[in-house]
């Protein structure tokens, strides 16, 4: 069952990313960075590392770019998040900003150091861009954190009060 949110995730991810987010300019947010970022963190390296390896993939092949740098820069990000993960307590939220944000920048460190590689000419880098971009991934993703843990308890208790209500009530209540 958990595969199937992931996939969830990663398909709406990449829907708002390839529709909605590429049309607002100055929106610097990688959604499927996102939600790899967290299931590393939630799942290990392995799911981390699958759920790189295929949002990325799947986003090089949706944006137009070179298929494949993208997909090894969210691999590599998706397994060093689960491996630091695993081996640390990750809960406290601003724990989960500065994983969101290093994560971040290590993404941004290998998409520009691959294109590097492939082309003859260097590859300019706007610093500032990739510090927001981090900042808003971290942000984004610590409020996306916040409302999977919290959403089902919440749920639960709107249910079981309207449960209540319509007890007391007679009914009446759906």
């Amino acid at each position: 069952m958990k595969a199937a949110w992931v996939a969830l995730g990663l398909g709406l991810a990449l829907v708002l990313q390839t529709t909605f987010v590429s049309m607002i300019p100055g929106a610097p947010v990688d959604l499927v960075l996102v939600v790899v970022v967290l299931v590393a963190i939630s799942g290990g390296p392995v799911r981390g590392l699958w759920t790189g390896t295929v949002g990325g993939l799947l986003q090089d092949a949706l944006s137009g770019g070179v298929v494949g740098v993208g997909g090894l820069a969210k691999t590599l990000v998706g397994y060093v998040v689960g491996q630091f993960g695993s081996q640390f307590i990750i809960t406290r939220f601003w724990h989960q900003f500065l994983v969101f944000f290093f994560g971040s920048l290590l993404h941004a460190g290998c998409f520009v150091w691959v294109y590097s590689l492939l082309s003859d000419e260097g590859v300019m880098t706007a610093y500032a861009g990739v510090l927001v971009q981090a900042t808003t991934n971290a942000v984004v993703g610590v409020g996306l954190a916040l409302a999977v843990r919290y959403a089902p308890g919440a749920y639960e208790r709107h249910r079981l009060r309207r449960r209540g209500l319509s007890r007391r009530f007679g009914g009446g209540w759906s």
